[in-house]
């Protein structure tokens, strides 16, 4: 079972003042943040333990 990190919610953080943020949910078992933002090019998208933003395609 993995913790979220500090890089995690600081771009949760971030997100959710600007008012981008729709949904978030972790997965304990892999460490990611699967997140729906507003956006037209990234509306879905993985949050990895280092911070980074992963597209993910539908």
């Amino acid at each position: 079972m993995m913790e979220p990190t500090e890089e995690q919610y600081l771009i949760l953080n971030a997100l959710e003042t600007l008012a981008l943020l729709i949904d978030y949910r972790y997965d304990e078992e892999i460490g990611l943040f699967f997140i729906r933002i507003i956006s037209p090019i990234l509306p879905i998208a993985t949050l990895g333990q280092d911070g980074e933003i992963f597209s993910i395609e539908l």
